[in-house]
């Protein structure tokens, strides 16, 4: 008969390394240049529809 393998009660307490709690959420400046990857995993990769270098609006579609 085997023994399946099981976590002692209590769950997993690892040590609290929170190097943020305490520090102020700040908004982040919107960069310059964006780079988009259309090929991220296997598969077919996604069709653009502008063209590399063109200027884009917010919420524009890309691919």
């Amino acid at each position: 008969m085997s023994r399946n393998k099981t976590f002692h009660r209590g769950g997993i307490h690892p040590p609290e390394n929170k190097l943020t709690a305490d520090k102020v959420v700040t908004v982040a400046p919107i960069p310059e240049t964006v780079w988009v990857p259309l090929s991220q995993h296997i598969g077919a990769p996604a069709q653009a529809v502008v063209e590399k270098g063109d200027a884009v609006k917010v919420g524009q579609l890309l691919a």
